[in-house]
């Protein structure tokens, strides 16, 4: 079945990621032989660990698809120092063993990856997706399921499809489960990026409304109507009054 396979893989990753441990650390000259020497002892290795690689990441995202994006970065963790080998080792240089140190450098990081991903390896194969689980439990019935003999009772003909049933509706609730738990999570993004958009635009504009209120405010202070104080405003006007009456008056006697 697909989830045997997908652990006799991981089996077989962990079996060549220790083998290749072994063989580099034994020898402490490992690290000094010239590029196609050290290409040849590790050849086999590589070449393995990048096919089983990406066997298990294939497998990985079916299983759980919500780590794709962490199964893609532990994978890309593990090839790419392995391309990387490869490439210093076939560069043509005048000091190929300084590009055997390099290489062997890259080959170290891929190992020390490597245990990352058969950790996530290991964890995606106990614990997939509810959903992926139910639809592979269905494959297997299927696969079980065989055409009636005339020797099968009423009772064991009604079996088989009581029991299909059954698992259909599981996968049904598995997978409107996992709907409700995708809208809650879609709703806690949307509250936190309203939060941080808040936050966002009260950090960047806070400066300088403040220092637009303030002046406002210093404005509003400094220009306040007289219609507030009714007794004030009346004496300004009587007074306005009589400054105007005298005005008229010495006009009339230089007249």
């Amino acid at each position: 079945m697909f989830h045997e396979n997908y652990e006799e893989m991981i089996d077989k990753f962990e079996q060549v990621l220790h083998e290749i441990t072994t063989e580099t650390t034994r020898s402490v000259i490992f690290e000094h032989l010239p590029p196609m020497d050290l290409w040849n002892k590790t050849e086999s290795y590589v070449t393995q660990l990048k096919e089983l690689a990406e066997k298990c990441k294939e497998v990985m995202l079916v299983l759980k698809p919500e780590k794709a994006h962490i199964v893609e970065q532990r994978f890309k963790a593990v090839t790419q120092p392995l391309n990387t080998f490869k490439e210093i080792l076939f560069q043509k240089t005048t000091d190929p063993l300084d590009n055997s140190r390099l290489a062997f450098e890259q080959l170290s990081k891929a190992i020390a990856e490597g245990s990352s991903f058969l950790l996530l390896a290991r964890e995606v194969q106990k614990s997939p997706s509810p959903a992926i689980k139910e639809i592979l439990m269905l494959k297997g019935i299927a696969g079980k399921i065989v055409p009636s003999s005339a020797g099968e009772s009423a009772e064991t003909l009604q079996l088989k499809p009581a029991r299909l049933i059954w698992r259909v509706e599981s996968l049904r609730a598995s997978l409107t489960s996992l709907e409700r738990s995708l809208e809650e999570a879609k709703g806690s993004l949307g509250m936190l990026r309203k939060e941080i958009l808040k936050y966002g635009y009260a950090s960047v504009k806070s400066p300088i409304v403040e220092k637009k209120e303030l002046e406002t405010e210093k404005s509003q202070e400094k220009h306040v109507s007289l219609s507030k104080f009714p007794k004030v405003n009346e004496l300004c006007q009587w007074w306005m009054y009589r400054k105007s009456r005298k005005c008229t008056v010495r006009q009339r006697q230089r007249d």
